[in-house]
C-alpha cells in the first residue's frame, strides 16, 4: 500500500480515491510473521506431532513421552519458583499413582496450563491429562507441544462426545483428567464465573472423586490481554482434600440438572476457599 504526504492525500470521496479500511489493514498478514510461521513454526510442530503419533503408536509412551513431560516439569519449576516464588500444597491429597480423579482447578490465565501439569509432576511425578480448547490446537508448535504434555481438545460451548469418551477412557485407565468447569478465563481473583456441569457427570460415569486446586496469582503474573508478564507476583497451589458430595449418583445416568449444578457449585466453593488473596 503506497503512502502520500499529507499535502497531497486526495479528498474523502473523491474520484479515483482508494482508502483501505482499519478492518482491511489489520486482515493483512505481516510477512515476517507469516515467513517464520510457514519456514518453522510448521515444521517443527509437525515433526513433533507426527513423532508422538509414532510414540503411541509403538507403545512407548511410558518410555518417551512422560520423561518429556518431567522434563517440562524440570524447566517450568525452575522458571516459576525461582522468579515468581511458586509454592504447592497439599499434594498428599492427591490420589496414589494408578488411583482416578477428575481434577477442577479454577481458570484465570493462559498460564494456567502449564501451572496445572507443574503442580502434579513435581512432588507426586503424576501425569494429567487436561482437557484444552480446542483453538490451541490449530497454533502449529503449540499444538505439539501441549499434546507431549498430554493436553487433548475439546470443543468449548457444546457437548463433545469425543472429548468425553476420552476423559472417561483415561479415567478408566487410573489416570488423573483435568478440567476447568467455568470453560474460560474469569475475572481474577474472586470473580469465578457459573461453572458447567461436565465434570460432575463424568465424575459419576467413571465413579472417581473430584479433586479441587486453587491457583493464586497467575490472574495477576499474566492478565488476560497481556503481552509481557508482571514479575513481581506471588505464584501459589493449593491443591484441596478429595470430594465425594456427588458418590450418591453413582450408577444413574438420569442426574437431574440441578443436582449437577448443586455438585459443581460445592466443588467451586471449595477451590475459592483455596485461594490466598
Amino acid at each position: 500500500m503506497s503512502i502520500m504526504p499529507e499535502t497531497a492525500a486526495p479528498l474523502e470521496g473523491s474520484k479515483g480515491s482508494q482508502v483501505e479500511s482499519p478492518e482491511k489493514r489489520e486482515k493483512k498478514e505481516n510477512p515476517v510473521l507469516k515467513f517464520f510461521t510457514n519456514a518453522v513454526l510448521k515444521p517443527v510442530g509437525k515433526f513433533f506431532d507426527e513423532t508422538l503419533r509414532m510414540v503411541e503408536g509403538a507403545g512407548l509412551t511410558n518410555q518417551i513421552q512422560y520423561p518429556f513431560y518431567l522434563s517440562q516439569d524440570t524447566l517450568w519449576w525452575a522458571i516459576t519458583h525461582n522468579i515468581f516464588g511458586f509454592e504447592i500444597y497439599g499434594s498428599d491429597n492427591v490420589p496414589p499413582d494408578g488411583s482416578p480423579a477428575v481434577v477442577c482447578s479454577n481458570h484465570q490465565s493462559l498460564f494456567d496450563p502449564i501451572i496445572f501439569c507443574v503442580t502434579f509432576a513435581h512432588y507426586t511425578r503424576r501425569r494429567i491429562h487436561v482437557m484444552a480448547k480446542q483453538e490451541l490446537f490449530d497454533m502449529h508448535f503449540v499444538t505439539a507441544y501441549i499434546r507431549w504434555c498430554y493436553a487433548f481438545p475439546v470443543k468449548r460451548g457444546e457437548h463433545d462426545d469425543e472429548a468425553y469418551n476420552k476423559a472417561l477412557d483415561f479415567l478408566r485407565q487410573g489416570e488423573l483428567v483435568g478440567m476447568y468447569p467455568e470453560g474460560t478465563t474469569n475475572h481474577g481473583e474472586y470473580g469465578f464465573l457459573e461453572p458447567h456441569s461436565g465434570a460432575a457427570r463424568l465424575a459419576i460415569d467413571a465413579r472417581v472423586p473430584i479433586l479441587p486446586v486453587g491457583i493464586s496469582g497467575t490472574d495477576r503474573i499474566l492478565p488476560k490481554g497481556a503481552r509481557m508478564p508482571n514479575f513481581n507476583q506471588k505464584l501459589t497451589v493449593k491443591i484441596g482434600e478429595p470430594i465425594h458430595v456427588h458418590e450418591k449418583h453413582f450408577g444413574r445416568a438420569d442426574v437431574p440438572p440441578d443436582d449437577l449444578k448443586r455438585v459443581m457449585v460445592h466443588v467451586m466453593d471449595k477451590i475459592k476457599g483455596l485461594l490466598v488473596y
